[in-house]
């Protein structure tokens, strides 16, 4: 039976180890990657796609389903028919953790005694519990890796290295510790943050606290809030009003995206990880700081998680708009309708 055993399993291994280790051998049975940070789970998706399928053609040799749609016996078939032209075919399911009751565990824990030699089973969890016998058969005969930050105390020192690298900026450690702050330790938040604040440095080679704080955090931080609380409430006039304020102060689409992007991610973060835990428990794993969480309680009573999933690809689409039209006035205008509009709340 999937049940919890009288002793814990092996420890996870850090992404960014699972990262940097070269593998041997043939590619293992099943890899679980357990954590809610999109950006390190797509680390570790990566990872695990070149160790299986290589540089085979992903169309060729690979399934992806997510978890709320996957079947059992589906994947089991998958796993069991020869890919084309791959040596071998990974099948990811995503969102997993609806996808594992206990009937599926039952069967993975079958087809774990005699695993297909043609494919390996990658599911993507929010939470895992090693204790779960079919945790500790994962961890004896495929690989179990934790996409979390382990040390967040490194992230300012990581973020200085990115930003060199990504945008030849030199970014102050004080600077980064604000990202952090303000961000916490959503990776693919703090990365867009750091684009975003390479181009409104513009030529200036340094960014600083005072840059941070003009684009990303205090200095916006209450309109921004303002800005979510009048798309709840489907307030347009309201919208458009803090539009043109961030207008009048100088800044251009890129930013104006970059300020609101984050909040958005964040809230859509802390509404899928609500779904398993208490909201307190949820806004502290997405980082939420605790002067906002008032705030953030506010937004989740009005936004459902499909209005925060579509104001998010909002969002990103209007980040492309205003990279490939000259008019980004109009495309922010075009956003802020999209956002306050009927098809959102």
């Amino acid at each position: 039976m999937a049940r919890k055993g009288p002793s814990e399993g092996k420890p996870a291994q850090r992404i960014g180890d699972f990262c940097k280790e070269k593998p041997t051998g043939e590619p293992l049975p099943l890899y679980v990657l357990h954590g809610a940070d999109p950006y390190l789970l797509d680390l570790g998706r990566q990872a695990v796609r070149r160790r299986v399928i290589g540089d085979a053609d992903p169309g060729m040799a690979m399934m992806e389903v997510l978890g709320s749609e996957a079947v059992v016996a589906d994947v089991l078939d998958a796993l069991r028919t020869p890919p084309f032209l791959a040596p071998r075919r990974l099948v990811l399911v995503r969102e997993a953790d609806e996808f594992l009751d206990e009937h599926t565990r039952e069967l993975l824990l079958k087809y774990l005694e005699d695993p297909a030699k043609s494919g390996s089973l990658c599911l993507e969890v929010a939470s895992w519990n090693p204790a779960y016998t079919f945790s500790k058969r994962v961890a004896e005969v495929g690989r179990v890796v934790a996409c979390e930050a382990s040390e967040p105390g490194r992230i300012p020192a990581w973020l200085q290295g990115q930003a060199k690298d990504r945008g030849g900026k030199k970014l102050t450690y004080a600077a980064a510790q604000m990202l952090v702050e303000y961000l916490g330790t959503d990776f693919a938040s703090l990365l867009h943050a750091l684009d975003q604040l390479a181009l409104y440095a513009g030529a200036e080679p340094t960014i600083d606290t005072a840059e941070v704080d003009a684009l990303i955090a205090r200095g916006h931080h209450e309109r921004v809030w303002d800005l979510c609380n009048a798309v709840a409430d489907r307030n347009l006039s309201r919208a458009l009003g803090l539009l043109e304020a961030f207008w009048t102060e100088g800044m251009v689409a890129p930013q104006f995206i970059g300020v609101l992007r984050p909040t958005f991610r964040q809230l859509l973060r802390v509404r899928a990880l609500a779904r398993r835990t208490s909201l307190d428990d949820a806004m502290a794993r997405a980082g939420v700081p605790y002067p906002a969480r008032d705030r953030v309680r506010r937004a989740l009573r009005t936004f459902t998680e499909e209005n925060l999933a579509d104001a998010y690809q909002a969002l990103v689409d209007a980040d492309l708009e205003a990279k490939t039209t000259p008019n980004d006035r109009l495309a922010m205008e075009t956003l802020i309708h999209r956002l306050a509009g009927p098809c959102i709340v």
